[in-house]
């Protein structure tokens, strides 16, 4: 029976089966090394390669210190306004107790801490025969000295004069000056009266301050409280006059040019122009901006078709509809560039329209001339005709001479100040000299050039928070770094209300936060997403990775097993 069940056919099939042959131990060792020779490769060379070369660079910002300055916790609560009143005809004590007695009627009546006033009693005036003053001079020893480190730049200078009649606040017209006449009858009001002149003359400066801290800055709770407390038409009159004015930068460009509708007038006397009318207030704004001038002429340069002018009976020329001057500016064919260079290009245009026309004249308006928010000015000249020598009728001057360039340019001059920013002539039924109107300008441009630097550096702070995968480069924290401390000197210069100082700190402080927040090294890697990097990988992990790790796992699982056969 026992042969019989080992011939069955079960047992003949498994003597027939064939295993494969046992693998040479030095087949097994050259597989394993060349396994771990990859492996090797990639973990010792491939994978620091690929670390090294697509990390993201990430220098340090000081994040909470930007974010602070955004919020304003580094802004100084108070910036004080210098204002220098001199005496030297009066008694030194009641000189004295008018100053101190008018700095009490200041605080109470000042409602808002920027731009708040601080009287003090300075030796600055000469009592010789011309009255004029004379530096390092003082006629008497009542008051600091004007070269003490202790006083700021003076927004005003104030000269008390004692007077038989009322008293009587009279300023300068082109100075930034003022002569109050002091009576002795009445001596109890004339602080307060003084007091109530002086917050009534800049009153509309800090009016302007707390609106463009309520536009940049996130504390805006004592700039929103002052504003809801001033009367609504002065606040919309102010914030009409900043959305009408141009952005403060530190250069602007002005491009004054000549277009005439036919082929007359083809030269003009713009030079002898620009310097009576344009460089005097180019170099009175020179410590605040650059101005960069250039002129052109272009013939044959009508308006936009699109406008048609209407005639009336019985009246000469044309007359433009108010309604059509916004698309008076032909863009299509007028070679207006919006900006040359870093800053923006402000226009001034000079229209002569064709002889058929003259006088071209506005419907309804006494005058020729408009002004373009954020864009530039626009005069129509009607020059008078001339007698043709040729023809003998009347035609268009070939020239524009200076005489008849006198009313144009003092046009753009007024509209120069005004998209500037340039706080008007006249302010509460007062004159404002100009020199004082150009201080108030320059130093609204220097609060906002600190706040949007300020703005700027929280913007790239956050930046940096949210999107952890774009590279910060050293020379941008560099920028940071030297933008906060220019911030930090600015706030020195506030507190000391030395406005030339803070000017130019904070001009640096928001060129160098504009550079790094918009830093063409982060720029790129904010539209670089996560599909993209998938994309690349994947070639990598299918082709190549697989194999490399199916051979790994067939090594580790030889070795487990050898290990077990071996273990007793």
């Amino acid at each position: 029976m026992k042969p019989a069940a080992a011939n069955s056919p079960t047992s003949a099939a498994m003597t027939t089966t064939k295993q494969p042959p046992p693998e040479k131990p030095e087949a097994v060792r050259l597989r394993t090394k060349i396994v771990l020779s990859f492996w090797a490769v990639i973990l010792l060379l491939g994978f620091p390669t690929w670390w090294q070369t697509t990390s993201i660079y990430r220098a340090d910002l000081p994040l909470q210190d930007m974010l602070n300055w955004a919020e304003g916790l580094n802004t100084p609560t108070s910036i004080p306004l210098h204002i220098w009143v001199s005496a030297p005809n009066l008694p030194c004590p009641d000189a004295q107790r008018i100053v101190r007695e008018t700095q009490q009627a200041l605080d109470d009546l000042n409602e808002y801490p920027t731009l708040h006033q601080r009287l003090y009693l300075v030796n600055w005036w000469s009592t010789g025969k011309d009255n004029k003053e004379e530096k390092g001079t003082p006629s008497t020893s009542c008051g600091e000295n004007p070269s003490s480190p202790d006083l700021g730049d003076p927004a005003l200078r104030v000269l008390l004069e004692p007077a038989k009649d009322g008293f009587a606040f009279e300023l300068d017209p082109v100075i930034a000056k003022a002569v109050v006449y002091i009576p002795r009858t009445d001596a109890n009001n004339v602080s307060k009266r003084l007091a109530e002149n002086l917050h009534e003359l800049f009153k509309e400066e800090q009016v302007a301050a707390a609106l463009q801290t309520v536009a940049l800055a996130s504390h805006t709770q004592n700039a929103q409280a002052f504003l809801r407390s001033q009367p609504y038409d002065v606040v919309t009159r102010i914030e009409k006059q900043i959305n009408r004015a141009y952005k403060s930068s530190s250069e602007f460009h002005l491009t004054f040019s000549l277009f005439t509708a036919g082929g007359v007038p083809s030269s003009w006397d713009v030079q002898d122009a620009l310097s009576k009318h344009i460089q005097p207030l180019v170099q009175a704004l020179s410590n605040t901006s650059e101005f960069d001038i250039t002129t052109q002429i272009q013939l044959y340069s009508s308006y936009s078709p699109a406008i048609q002018p209407v005639t009336k009976e019985g009246m000469e020329g044309a007359f433009l509809q108010q309604k059509d001057l916004t698309a008076f500016v032909n863009a299509a064919e007028w070679p207006l560039a919006p900006s040359i260079g870093d800053g923006p290009t402000i226009n001034f245009i000079l229209y002569v329209p064709v002889q058929d026309e003259i006088p071209l004249k506005i419907d309804g308006v006494e005058g020729t001339s408009w002004l373009i928010p954020q864009w530039g000015g626009i005069q129509i000249t009607n020059p008078p005709l001339q007698p043709d020598p040729m023809t003998g009728g009347m035609s268009l001057p070939a020239h524009l001479a200076g005489e008849l360039l006198r009313q144009p340019f003092e046009t753009f001059s007024s509209q120069l100040l005004s998209l500037l920013g340039v706080p008007q002539a006249n302010q509460s039924g007062k004159l404002l000299p100009l020199q004082l109107r150009l201080d108030a300008y320059k130093r609204f441009s220097t609060l906002t050039l600190y706040l949007k630097a300020a703005s700027s550096l929280g913007s790239l702070a956050r930046l940096a928070q949210r999107l952890s995968n774009i590279p910060i480069q050293k020379h941008v924290a560099e920028l940071v770094d030297d933008a906060i401390g220019n911030l930090t000197a600015a706030e020195h210069a506030f507190l000391e209300s030395r406005w030339d100082a803070a000017l130019i700190h904070s001009r640096i402080a928001y060129r160098d936060s504009e550079k790094a927040f918009f830093d063409k090294s982060m720029v790129g890697q904010v539209y670089f997403p996560d599909e993209h990097k998938v994309a690349v990988y994947l070639p990598l992990l299918g082709p190549i990775g697989v194999p490399l790790l199916v051979g790994l796992l067939r090594e580790i699982k030889r070795l487990v097993v050898r290990k077990r056969g071996i273990t007793p």
